[in-house]
């Protein structure tokens, strides 16, 4: 262990008083005022006496940490006894905290010129030359501390190897780690030193060798195996850190931070059989942080694809839960790995029980919306979006996916109410205020609030025009009304050259022109659209067009195509039976 230095104040202090009692006084010329107030008084003792008093009140006034007034008293009592060492170690103390270390360095080199044996003045001395960049006379005077005093402290010999380092004298730094090393034994900080100087001396050899005494000396310690082991991979020796770790855990097979590293070491392999049993370990220990465990389980759950190892995965992901029981991250990375595994009835449920213990992550809640909207649960997105709710009032997407449940279960004005709000805080996002736009329209629309259907439709096509979903609903919307078809086509022209190929725009585009009754135009896109989609609309779409352009055979025999599909309209059975075209509005 370090012999550290003390507190020196009381120490100095006794010092102080100890030298007025073994020094001699300077001469101190008489004055008119020194004869009128002692007359008969000795010279020798009214001096002792000043000095005394000037000392004590000085020590009063650092106590209470009035370093202006200490300086006072100091140099009062300098000018009886400038010569005397303590004081001026006193007085240099001072000024180097006042930040005046040029006066600093001339006070404690009087210290020191006067009493080369005393640690304490060197070390000052030391310390005001670095501060004041003058390294080499700094190294000098680390030395001479140890020259003249064989008991001082460890910790100087730290700051000697500290200035050799920064002088670039790699050398001498090693030197005096030795020295500290003879005196103290091995030291963490020490060796850990050494090793940096080989490696920038690309010593790699001695380094490794440096590692290993620190790991033979405190062998328990897992942490020095595993800089060894770095050491090694940072020089592209990784065989050479798999086998001196698996050599290590031989004889120590319980150090959960050496079987982490190995562990980690084979998954960078992409040897998953060889990482597992090595992850089982580490991973029931409480010694290695969750965010390690979480980081690599992360990355197994990213690369491992046998049956076999998804599930040790799974085992492994059970041995968090079994340590971190009251973390909610540990659930979370459960949840990701069944989600991962598209198995999603176990990803829900540690989601759910993620959220239960912390609710404080807005990933988790989306992930859990994200799988019961998938799977259609649209009670369960309304009820987790609103308790979500309750601890991110101001992200927009909770209501996003509030408004969807709602819409979903047919709550139109419940969807409206959230919809709306999620849209007033969104801000420097139009895609995300279009979205919001676009579902208003939707929900006004099924609302029959057909009005404000088409204006929210128009503000979610101004705040990006790339809104295809947004301009084919309101475009077709548009087209079953019989409303402001000009508009609807300028759109829908626009979205199906944008997306040639989407069945269900090119259906829009095409029965907007069919109800501007363009129906050649119309015939071109529907039977695009028809091709390409089993939608029994869209087919009913294709062939109603083809009755108007005169083809009538042709469209009894897709109309009924369409009704075998499932889903054509309710006048499919009019249309077959009487070979005839009825529209749906009249």
């Amino acid at each position: 262990m370090l012999n550290r230095v003390g507190n020196s104040v009381s120490s100095i202090f006794v010092l102080l008083l100890i030298a007025m009692a073994q020094l001699g006084y300077a001469q101190v010329p008489d004055t008119p005022q020194q004869e009128d107030i002692l007359p008969e008084a000795d010279p020798l003792k009214v001096d002792r006496f000043n000095v005394e008093f000037l000392i004590v009140e000085g020590m009063h006034h650092l106590a209470i940490d009035d370093k202006a007034k200490a300086l006072d008293s100091f140099m009062k009592a300098h000018q009886i006894m400038p010569e005397n060492a303590a004081l001026n170690y006193q007085i240099a103390k001072i000024l180097k905290d006042s930040d005046d270390k040029n006066q600093a360095l001339f006070y404690i080199s009087k210290s020191t010129e006067k009493d080369q044996s005393n640690y304490y003045y060197q070390a000052l001395k030391a310390e005001i030359q670095t501060e004041l960049g003058s390294l080499s006379e700094a190294i000098q005077t680390y030395e001479n501390l140890y020259k003249f005093s064989e008991n001082a402290p460890d910790d100087y010999l730290l700051e000697l190897a500290a200035l050799y380092l920064y002088s670039n004298d790699l050398n001498m730094a090693l030197n005096t780690y030795d020295r500290i090393e003879s005196r103290i034994g091995i030291l963490e900080e020490v060796s850990t030193q050494k090793q940096k100087i080989y490696l920038k001396q690309n010593k790699l050899k001695e380094a490794i060798e440096e590692g290993k005494r620190l790991v033979n000396a405190y062998p328990k310690i897992g942490d020095y195996a595993v800089s060894v082991a770095q050491i090694m991979l940072s020089n592209d020796k990784k065989d050479d850190a798999i086998n001196y770790l698996k050599s290590y855990l031989d004889d120590y097979p319980n150090q959960a931070l050496v079987q982490m590293e190995l562990a980690k070491l084979y998954r960078q392999n992409g040897e998953f059989e060889l990482a597992l049993p090595y992850f089982e370990k580490a991973f029931t220990s409480e010694e290695i942080p969750l965010e390690d465990k979480l980081n690599n389980f992360v990355a197994l759950i990213q690369k491992i694809t046998s049956e076999n190892e998804q599930e040790k995965l799974k085992a492994l992901g059970q041995n968090i839960i079994k340590i971190h029981s009251t973390d909610a991250n540990a659930y979370a990375a459960n949840g990701d790995l069944y989600f991962a595994l598209n198995q999603k009835d176990s990803a829900k449920y540690f989601y759910s029980k993620a959220v239960n213990i912390n609710g404080d992550n807005l990933q988790l809640w989306q992930n859990l919306l994200s799988i019961e909207m998938e799977s259609a649960n649209y009670k369960n997105v309304v009820k987790y979006a609103d308790e979500a709710l309750t601890y991110f009032p101001n992200q927009p997407v909770l209501y996003l996916y509030g408004g969807s449940g709602h819409f979903s279960l047919k709550n139109y004005k419940m969807a409206i109410m959230n919809w709306e709000q999620g849209k007033s805080i969104v801000y420097g996002n139009p895609r995300l205020k279009s979205t919001f736009a676009a579902q208003l329209g939707d929900a006004y629309h099924a609302n029959q609030q057909f009005d404000k259907s088409f204006r929210s439709y128009e503000e979610a096509i101004e705040a990006n025009p790339s809104n295809y979903f947004a301009i084919n609903n309101y475009a077709y919307y548009l087209s079953l009304r019989k409303e402001n078809l000009d508009r609807a086509k300028e759109l829908s022209s626009r979205m199906v050259q944008a997306n040639p190929d989407n069945a269900t725009f090119l259906d829009t585009h095409g029965w907007v022109l069919f109800q501007k009754e363009e129906y050649e135009e119309a015939l071109k896109y529907l039977e695009k659209a028809a091709e390409n989609s089993n939608s029994a609309t869209i087919v009913e779409h294709y062939a109603d067009a083809l009755f108007k352009t005169g083809d009538k055979d042709r469209a009894l025999e897709v109309w009924k195509k369409a009704k075998s599909l499932g889903g054509a309209s309710d006048l499919i059975d009019k249309k077959i039976s009487e070979k005839k075209y009825y529209d749906a509005s009249i």
